[in-house]
């Protein structure tokens, strides 16, 4: 009795390891049913109890059955081919089988392993670093390792190959092993273990610079649409302007109309002539085009969503910044407060949909703010928002571009989220304003 519950608390601890190892790795599948996602670790415990309580084979075998039922177990519930599971199985099994013959090749120069509480101390030993430096792994890697094996297959075939290696060679070695094998033993494991952190620490360099690449292409790729729905607004914009030279025929036509008596319809003229304008040119107005376009745009999109706009503005017309710029700046901010206003209840009159947007130009410092209610409190850290999503990095691009133009011209932001209401700052300082 007492063995099995030693082999059932051994089992569990290498389970947890099991599981963060890969968890870390490749994404878990989504189940239809929540409570099929919390059984993963009593299959993998019921995998190693099962593998600790049977015959064990020959040295050699006994990294093949726990490859072959780790990678069962693995199969179920990750997302991944059977390729990248045999990859990540012979990876688990080479680090589980270095760290007992390390701790073992350490250990036998101290103690007899002949007898059974050496044995079972070795183990224990064994269990608790492993579980140490999952976690370790886990916590440093969670978020960015899962691409490994997507971006660089290659380079991951080298880490198994490694450890296959090195348990053959380990498996030749005595079972009882004298000073000098415990020598051995220990300098081939320490060998490979520097070549793994080697390793490891050149892929982690990699995925950093593919992630950085892939960040900057995903910004290039959202201002370049900005940038082209803008265009299609300025186009939209140029050709409603050419109506104002016209309008002194639509005054000849009023005028015409008035003349003959024909009051009503004059009227009614008037009036789809004052719409139509008021519709394409909107109200606000800062001397700046560029301003103006984006602002009435996005005024005319809140309005179709029963979204009102609250502007503080002033004269723009100093303002000197290119295109690109002002529209990641008011693009990205405004579309951000519209679709957070468009998740509140109309019906709720705690929380009304307004956004409050300022943009003031004084001395040469430009002032920047939107402030807007949301559904759910935003957690900030670090003046970032913090994302819940697994794919973090193709969310938040929109503020990340904005925090970019901001440090373009020497300026300062501050994120808050007080009372379920969002506001967003910033200060930029350009000695071409002035």
């Amino acid at each position: 009795m007492v063995y099995l519950l030693r082999c059932l608390v051994l089992s569990f601890i290498t389970s947890v390891s099991c599981q963060l190892f890969y968890e870390t790795i490749v994404p878990r599948r989504q189940w239809s049913r929540q409570w099929a996602e919390h059984t993963i670790l009593p299959a993998f415990t019921a995998v190693f109890l099962l593998i600790s309580v049977t015959w064990i084979p020959p040295f050699i075998l006994r990294p093949v059955r726990i490859i072959l039922m780790t990678a069962l177990i693995a199969q179920i519930y990750f997302q991944m081919n059977i390729v990248k599971n045999l990859i990540l199985s012979v990876t688990f099994c080479g680090i589980y089988w270095s760290i007992s013959t390390a701790v073992w090749s350490v250990l036998s120069l101290y103690m007899d392993f002949t007898m059974e509480a050496s044995r079972h101390f070795l183990e224990n030993l064994t269990e608790v670093i492993l579980l140490g430096l999952i976690m370790a792994f886990h916590s440093r890697c969670k978020s960015r390792f899962h691409r490994l094996l997507e971006i660089h297959h290659k380079i991951t075939l080298i880490i198994p190959f490694l450890y296959l290696i090195t348990m053959i060679a380990l498996s030749m070695m005595t079972a009882n092993p004298t000073v000098t094998d415990s020598y051995a033993r220990l300098t081939v494991v320490s060998g490979f273990a520097v070549l793994s952190i080697l390793l490891f620490y050149f892929t982690m360099r990699i995925l950093e610079k593919e992630e950085t690449l892939q960040k900057l292409r995903l910004r290039t790729e959202h201002t370049q649409k900005q940038m082209a729905v803008y265009q299609t607004m300025q186009k939209h914009y140029e050709q409603q302007r050419s109506f104002v030279h016209d309008y002194k025929n639509q005054l000849n036509c009023i005028q015409g109309l008035l003349n003959c008596g024909r009051i009503s319809e004059a009227s009614d003229y008037i009036t789809r002539i004052t719409g139509t304008l008021r519709e394409q040119f909107g109200d606000i107005n800062t001397n700046h085009t560029i301003v103006n376009i984006l602002l009435n745009q996005k005024y005319q999109t809140a309005c179709e969503k029963a979204v009102t706009m609250t502007f503080a503005i002033n004269d723009l017309s100093k303002l000197v910044m290119p295109e690109e710029d002002l529209v990641t700046l008011l693009a990205n901010l405004l579309d951000n407060a519209i679709e957070a206003c468009e998740k509140l209840d109309p019906e709720n009159t705690a929380l009304s949909r307004n956004i409050r947007f300022k943009m003031v130009l004084e001395e040469g410092q430009l002032i920047l703010s939107v402030r807007n209610p949301v559904i759910t409190p935003v957690p900030i850290k670090n003046n970032m928002i913090v994302t819940s999503k697994k794919d973090s990095i193709h969310h938040g691009i929109g503020l990340s571009n904005v925090d970019a133009i901001i440090k373009k011209y020497n300026g300062t932001s501050v994120l808050s989220c007080d009372n379920r209401c969002f506001s967003f700052s910033a200060l930029l300082y350009n000695p071409l304003w002035e």
